[in-house]
């Protein structure tokens, strides 16, 4: 598959160019050196021709971990590439640090493309051709804020791109979301095998939502590690508030999410806020208890502690996990898949309206409420219409119970169900 690898030094507009190449605003962007550091692949589609193209953290001599993953990730990306992308600040002219990474490029120089950004600006220009001395033929001045000579450099990197058909990924969107540092990103790593994601005991190492395609038993899924999401109060505007974001958006376009626990912690206030933003957005849910080692309780015990603690995610099958050590990860996979059954549970009408009915000779609605009918409307999540004399006059309580008694006789044990009451008149 063609992969076109985005690399610099922190801050010379890698993630700019990216979210123009893809068109919408995937990766963080902030004057903040260092915001991107896990790689965001998405794909381009240009003159007929389409291509992944890749998001790389900046590139240091710094000794510290992340900097050294960073470096990590990037080699094994170069050796991957059809085409790199080495950006520059023509503004700054050159540094000592761009010239540690065109050293790290030179094996490579036959497909290095040289990007010069933020030709829009006086100084850039002055400095373009200073450049050249880093020692790679193919030179392009652009403004990735503004566009300008994108369209340029696009038409030469196609060219240099043999033909081939690129299938876009689909599959179960599966997201890891908790506070920080619970262990998304270990359980990441561990699921697929690999360090595909940085982890290190710093809360707040991943910054964007990061898409990983992986298959398992056949399932084709993409793993979606996100920012720890704190309390709104301990969130300042700046790149944590975007950070969060991305994770509340992932949530909202996933079919199941990992809500993480710490067990060491216990469940806090924060845990059970993260599982409302889910249970309200009908979210197929597996609820992780990680660092189990850490505790001296029983299997049971645990399970039954989340359990209370997130009462309101009772549909949700519960796996505890030691992320560092690969435990429990193959039963979480098997219970995301479980999950994402019921979540795609399509029934017939005839068999809907013996369910409502058999719920209603159960236990009959408060006042005079007559229920006419009900189907099944759509699936992800399973929502289901009743036709009703009064939908204003369901208590929530009633309501709760119908909806359990439902996603019972319906199976659907593992997955939330929507209830939507019309009147007749609709």
């Amino acid at each position: 598959m063609n992969k076109v690898v985005i690399v610099g030094r922190p801050n010379v507009g890698k993630s700019t160019l990216f979210n123009r190449l893809v068109g919408k605003r995937l990766s963080i962007v902030h004057d903040m050196p260092g915001i991107t550091r896990d790689a965001l692949e998405a794909i381009v589609h240009w003159k007929d021709k389409s291509f992944w193209v890749v998001d790389t953290g900046g590139l240091l001599e710094d000794k510290d971990y992340i900097a050294q993953e960073i470096r990590k990730r990037v080699q094994e990306l170069l050796n991957q590439a059809s085409v790199i992308l080495f950006m520059v600040d023509g503004k700054e002219g050159i540094t000592h640090a761009d010239r540690a990474v065109a050293e790290l490029l030179y094996p490579y120089r036959e497909k290095v493309f040289l990007v010069v950004n933020k030709m829009d600006v006086k100084k850039a220009k002055e400095n373009l051709y200073d450049f050249y001395s880093l020692g790679f033929e193919k030179v392009y001045p652009i403004s990735a804020q503004h566009g300008r000579g994108v369209g340029e450099l696009l038409d030469d990197v196609v060219s240099m791109l043999p033909e081939e058909e690129v299938a876009q990924r689909e599959g179960l969107r599966l997201s890891f979301v908790g506070r920080p540092n619970v262990g998304k990103s270990s359980l990441v790593n561990a699921v697929l095998g690999s360090d595909r994601v940085i982890v290190s005991p710093i809360p707040g190492t991943t910054r964007d939502a990061v898409e990983v395609y992986f298959e398992y038993k056949g399932n084709p899924l993409i793993l979606v590690d996100t920012a720890g999401i704190r309390r709104p109060s301990k969130v300042e505007y700046g790149v944590e508030f975007f950070s969060v974001g991305r994770s509340i958006k992932a949530i909202e376009m996933s079919d199941v999410v990992c809500l993480v626990v710490d067990l060491s912690e216990g469940v806090v206030h924060q845990d059970q806020r993260i599982g409302g933003l889910i249970a309200r957005r009908y979210k197929g849910c597996v609820i992780v208890g990680n660092k189990f080692d850490l505790i001296n309780s029983t299997e049971e015990e645990v399970k039954e502690y989340l359990r209370k603690r997130l009462s309101f995610l009772d549909y949700a099958p519960i796996v505890l996990t030691v992320a560092t050590e690969g435990k429990g990860v193959r039963e979480l996979l098997d219970n995301v898949l479980l999950v994402y059954q019921d979540y795609c549970k399509q029934h017939k009408t005839s068999f809907v309206n013996r369910c409502v009915e058999k719920v209603l000779s159960e236990k009959a609605p408060p006042g005079r409420i007559k229920v006419y009918y009900a189907y099944q409307e759509s699936t992800k999540p399973p929502t289901f219409v009743l036709y009703t004399n009064n939908p204003e006059e369901w208590k929530s309580h009633y309501k709760k119970f119908f909806e359990r008694r439902l996603r019972e006789c319906t199976n659907i044990k593992h997955a939330p169900i929507r209830l939507i009451l019309r009147s007749r008149e609709e």
